[in-house]
């Protein structure tokens, strides 16, 4: 019976997959173009900052796609496995990539967070220099790096050791289903990146939520500094980033707390072993559509392009309006 379960799971991912990769990279570059080509010069940081959540996202998207990780989290310790087309490489690479896979992750929130935090500074009608700009930056991006500094001893210590990588090459040698990238222990090192990790998750809205009240509240009160127009572009911004940094919770923290429950009880979830890496990189298909459509001027081109808003024609000094 598992093994049928397993084997349609299968199935449906090797058409899933693909079709989440076009779809994404597709949606992906229509918004890079505009953050290209669409916006006017006066976007300043916040141009960069998209496009770093967007290459960040694909890098992600990437990771998941050609590993496919699958997590048995009823093994103890508990196991990870590679489908992908990755799965012919050495497991010290596999084992690295899915490190870099939560390290893309977190830092694809992060940006969410540091566009809202620059678009509260420019209603406080704060003038950043670009080195305040790169120290801001940097200093929100402190636990991402810390994080990352402990993936990066988990790959040295677990994965690179010549005895360990013979050991993987030995129990690796038939990949035709799958290789083993490694295992997980929620031991000392592990265990403070995984609350790290979860800990962002909830993190992000709250911190969203708070940045959003207080940028609504300048928005509020310079009500003379804006027109309506303007006012309603603002928060239609605003509130675009505020979804985008409460997606985490949906797609990420589920799977994690059956992850944790798999782990204490023992139980097997197949639904969990795979989705727990699918799941997070859903917001790299759904980001696109969510900017696309809560940045107005960038709606009302591709409505101008669809014959739908043909009265009003928004270039992108339009765009940087909304942005600066």
């Amino acid at each position: 019976m598992l093994a049928t379960v397993e084997s349609l799971y299968r199935t449906f991912l090797d058409i899933y997959c693909p079709a989440f990769f076009f779809g994404t990279v597709v949606m992906q570059g229509i918004l890079i173009y505009f953050i290209l080509f669409q916006t006017g010069a006066k976007m300043g940081v916040f141009r960069y900052i998209l496009g770093h959540t967007s290459v960040c996202q694909l890098i992600l998207l990437f990771i998941t796609i050609s590993c496919q990780f699958r997590m048995i989290s009823s093994k103890v310790p508990v196991e990870v496995r590679c489908y992908g087309p990755f799965r012919f490489f050495p497991a010290v690479y596999t084992y690295a990539l899915h490190q870099a896979f939560q390290f893309f992750l977190f830092m694809s929130g992060m940006s969410i967070i540091v566009t809202l935090y620059f678009k509260l500074m420019t209603f406080n009608f704060t003038r950043m220099t670009k080195t305040a700009m790169i120290i801001t930056f940097l200093l929100f991006h402190i636990p991402v790096a810390f994080s990352g500094g402990l993936e990066i001893y988990l790959v040295i210590t677990v994965s690179l050791p010549q005895e360990i990588q013979e050991m993987y090459a030995l129990k690796n040698v038939d990949v035709s289903l799958y290789s083993t990238a490694g295992t997980m222990k929620l031991q000392t090192v592990s265990f403070m990146n995984f609350l790290i990790m979860v800990g962002s998750v909830f993190v992000y809205p709250f911190a969203s939520f708070w940045i959003r009240s207080r940028i609504l509240k300048h928005l509020n009160h310079h009500l003379n500094s804006f027109s309506s127009h303007n006012k309603a572009q603002h928060r239609s911004f605003v509130s675009g980033l505020t979804l985008q940094s409460f997606l985490p919770v949906l797609t990420y923290f589920p799977l994690f707390a059956l992850y944790v429950f798999c782990v204490t009880t023992g139980a097997e979830i197949i639904f969990q072993q795979y989705f727990i890496y699918l799941m997070p990189t859903t917001p790299a298909l759904i980001d696109p559509f969510v900017t696309l459509f809560f940045v107005v001027p960038y709606r009302k081109k591709i409505m101008g392009w669809c014959g739908l808003n043909k009265r009003n024609s928004v270039g992108p000094q339009s765009v940087s309006t909304v942005m600066s």
